[in-house]
C-alpha cells in the first residue's frame, strides 16, 4: 500500500471542500489570518484552488496549536461538500463499491495524497499515502475521520472501524478519536495511515439504491477525471495498476473504456505491452510492501492478483533471485 511520494506542482483541490473547511473553522470559532482570507476570497467563482493555496489554510491552523481541529473538520463534513464524488459515494451499493470510487476518483476533491485498498487480517483496509508538507497530522485525521463518517453515509446505517493507524503520534484526548471512531483499535507511529472494516460491514448492501443513478455519477467522474488528468493511455494504465495491480488485460481494457486490441496497439506504440507494464508494478509494490511486519507471502499474492501463493513465489524469486522469506531475512539483517 506504500507508495512512492511525488511533487504535486500543479496539484489543486476542489473549491467546495476548502469551502466547507472555512465554514466549519467559523462555527469552531476560528478566524483565519486577513491576508489567507483575501486569497481564498479572491478564487471565489474558481471550481477548482491550487492545493498551495489550502497548505496555507492547514498551515495557518497549525499553528493555532489546536491539534484537535482535525477530527473535528472530519467529522463535521457532509457528501455535497465533495461534490460529483460525494454522491457518487452516496450512490454507492455497498462500502466495497465506494471504496472502489473513492481509489479511483478521490483526486476530483483533491490531489494531496492517494488511496489504496488491501485486504489484512481483520477485514478490509483503507490507505492513504499522502504527499503533503505541511500540517500533515492535522489533515490526515481530517481525511479519517471523514471516511468514517462517509462509511455510515454509504451504509445506511451506524457503522465503525475495526482498526485505525496513524502514522503520526497521538494529537489530542482519546475520547475525541473514540467520537470519531467508536471502539475500533487506534494506534499511532504506525507504518501507514490506514483504517479498516469488518468483512460483514465491507460488503454490506443497502437495499434501497438507485443502479442508474450510480451509473450516471460513475460517468461524471469519469469525465471529470479526463479533465483533471489527460493523460496518455499508458500513464492511465500505470496508474490504474498501481492502485489495482491485480487488474486482468481485460478488466483493465474495460476500466479504461477501450477494446483489448486498442490497448495492445497503444502500449505497442509506447514500446511496452499489459504484461511488461503489470509485471513493473506488481515488482515494484512487492518490494515496498514485503518488509512491513503486516504483510504475508499469501495476502501480498492475494493483493497483486496471483492465482495461488506458489505462483506469487516464483515471480518474487525471479525478480530478486531469492524467497521472500530469504529477501526479509537479509533486509532485516541490513536494517
Amino acid at each position: 500500500m506504500n507508495q512512492v511520494k511525488r511533487p504535486f506542482t500543479k496539484a489543486s483541490v476542489t473549491q467546495s471542500f476548502t469551502h466547507a473547511i472555512v465554514q466549519q473553522l467559523t462555527q469552531l470559532g476560528v478566524t483565519l489570518p486577513d491576508k489567507l482570507r483575501q486569497q481564498l476570497t479572491q478564487q471565489q467563482g474558481q471550481q477548482r484552488l491550487p492545493l498551495a493555496l489550502q497548505d496555507e489554510l492547514w498551515q495557518s491552523l497549525e499553528q493555532l496549536q489546536r491539534p484537535e481541529l482535525g477530527l473535528q473538520i472530519g467529522m463535521a463534513l457532509q457528501p455535497q461538500h465533495f461534490d460529483t464524488i460525494g454522491f457518487l459515494l452516496l450512490s454507492s451499493p455497498s462500502l466495497s463499491t465506494a471504496v472502489e470510487s473513492l481509489v479511483n476518483y478521490s483526486s476530483l476533491i483533491g490531489e494531496g495524497g492517494t488511496f489504496s485498498k488491501a485486504k489484512s487480517a481483520q477485514g478490509w483496509q483503507v490507505g492513504y499515502d499522502d504527499h503533503f508538507n505541511v500540517a500533515v497530522a492535522l489533515r490526515i485525521e481530517a481525511i479519517f475521520a471523514s471516511i468514517a463518517r462517509g462509511a455510515q453515509w454509504v451504509a445506511g446505517k451506524s457503522i465503525m472501524p475495526v482498526q485505525v493507524h496513524f502514522k503520526h503520534p497521538q494529537q489530542t484526548a482519546m475520547a475525541l478519536y473514540q467520537q470519531a471512531f467508536g471502539t475500533a483499535d487506534i494506534s499511532f507511529e504506525q507504518a501507514h495511515n490506514t483504517i479498516t472494516y469488518s468483512e460483514g460491514d465491507w460488503s454490506f448492501r443497502q437495499q434501497q439504491v438507485n443502479p442508474a443513478l450510480q451509473t450516471q455519477m460513475l460517468e461524471l467522474a469519469k469525465q471529470q477525471l479526463a479533465q483533471l488528468q489527460p493523460q496518455s493511455l499508458t500513464e492511465r494504465v500505470e496508474a490504474l495498476l498501481q492502485r489495482q495491480p491485480w487488474l486482468s488485460r481485460t478488466q483493465l481494457a474495460t476500466s479504461l473504456a477501450v477494446s483489448e486490441r486498442t490497448l495492445a496497439r497503444h502500449l505497442a506504440a509506447a514500446h511496452t505491452s499489459y504484461n511488461a507494464l503489470s509485471q513493473q508494478v506488481k515488482k515494484q509494490l512487492a518490494l515496498q510492501q514485503v518488509c512491513q511486519p503486516q504483510t504475508t507471502q499469501s495476502s501480498l499474492a492475494d493483493f497483486l492478483g496471483y492465482s495461488d501463493e506458489q505462483a506469487f513465489a516464483k515471480a518474487f524469486r525471479r525478480w530478486t533471485g531469492m524467497s521472500f522469506s530469504e529477501f526479509r531475512l537479509q533486509h532485516n539483517k541490513g536494517n
